[in-house]
């Protein structure tokens, strides 16, 4: 499988209008856009060892599962210990991102996986880096605070309390990831009222290593707005059934976890997805971690599920729709989306 510029789709559908095609990223993890050379600099001033492991080549990082994955992801994160450490790679990520046709983007950040910042230092240099980016390219961003799920449910209520004490109008909701094996969707209930009644939106990480009692837990139990992930919901009809009628946005991430260097990615079974009539949206996940940026997964899309510019500009709007932006923004990037695919027809 090639993802290339150079190569583009073979749908008929041009790499330059997929390239210009409007997109919201609903699913990106701040930790994982760190680029290597940014990471390498950031420990080496903070005296943080990023495992060997991890070594760079091609701009990208090494490692061979899901669970090692982690290990890198965390000591990544752990090289951010400062306001202007967040701001700069929250602005360096969103310019990248709108350099591939990202107009919209909502970072996850897990506030408990940096202990030696307090979350409004953090949330001080993510905005101050949001603000440059749209300044400056006019991506707009959006942030989404995540439990780390290994911490448990009384560490999750806290952080939403300390979430609440400190409100602005960019954090939008909050959102569970970190390792599915660590800690059920029900050990978080309180938090996620707790979120919901101070007028958060909520999602959370599903399903992702299959197991479907987690996506079942994650609706009945959390009441999320949006799902992320949720692949394991196909291994059950009714719960797949149950998602294609609620139409209940699903961030879903092309490439599969943690794939080995030498495997570009493989297919998560998206064409499945569509066939039941979900509401899936396509996201990075951790694009300078797993690699790649919105825009090669969109050529992959494009080229794995034969997309037609109907199903490209579905594919475009979907990502805006499921956002949580609030109403006036998203009626406004609404017009922009619908004016920039009118200009861009052409191209396909």
């Amino acid at each position: 499988m090639n993802t290339s510029l150079e190569t583009g789709p073979t749908t008929g559908l041009s790499k330059e209008y997929l390239l210009a095609l409007p997109k919201a990223e609903l699913h990106c993890h701040l930790g994982g856009c760190v680029p290597t050379e940014m990471a390498a600099r950031l420990a080496k001033s903070h005296g943080v060892e990023i495992p060997e492991s991890a070594v760079r080549h091609g701009g990208r990082y090494r490692f061979a599962n899901f669970d090692e994955g982690l290990i890198v992801l965390n000591a990544v994160t752990s090289s951010m210990q400062t306001a202007r450490d967040f701001e700069e790679v929250t602005y360096e990520s969103l310019k990248v991102a709108a350099s591939g046709g990202v107009r919209y983007r909502e970072h996850y950040f897990d506030p408990q996986n940096h202990p030696k910042l307090s979350y409004p230092e953090m949330l001080k240099g993510i905005l101050a880096g949001a603000q440059a980016a749209e300044d400056e390219v006019g991506v707009v961003s959006r942030i989404v605070p995540a439990i780390n799920r290994e911490l448990g449910g009384e560490a999750a209520v806290e952080l939403v309390r300390e979430i609440i004490r400190h409100p602005h109008e960019y954090v939008v909701g909050i959102g569970l990831d970190s390792d599915e094996k660590a800690g059920r969707p029900s050990e978080f209930v309180a938090a996620y009222d707790l979120a919901r009644e101070a007028g958060l939106k909520l999602s959370a990480h599903a399903g992702e290593h299959g197991n479907p009692d987690e996506v079942e837990e994650a609706l009945d139990l959390l009441k999320v707005d949006r799902l992320d992930h949720g692949y394991a919901a196909l291994e059950d009809a009714e719960l797949s059934s149950r998602l294609a009628a609620s139409q209940l946005p699903v961030a879903a991430c092309w490439f599969v976890d943690y794939p080995a260097w030498e495997v570009p990615g493989r297919i998560r079974d998206h064409k499945a997805m569509a066939a039941a009539g979900w509401n899936f949206t396509i996201n990075s996940d951790d694009p300078a971690l797993i690699g790649p940026e919105l825009h090669d997964c969109y050529f992959d899309a494009a080229t794995q599920m034969g997309w037609t510019v109907d199903d490209a500009e579905r594919y475009s709007l979907a990502g805006l729709e499921g956002s949580f932006a609030d109403s006036p923004t998203k009626d406004r990037l609404r017009a922009e989306f619908e004016a920039e695919l009118e200009r861009i027809r052409p191209l396909a």
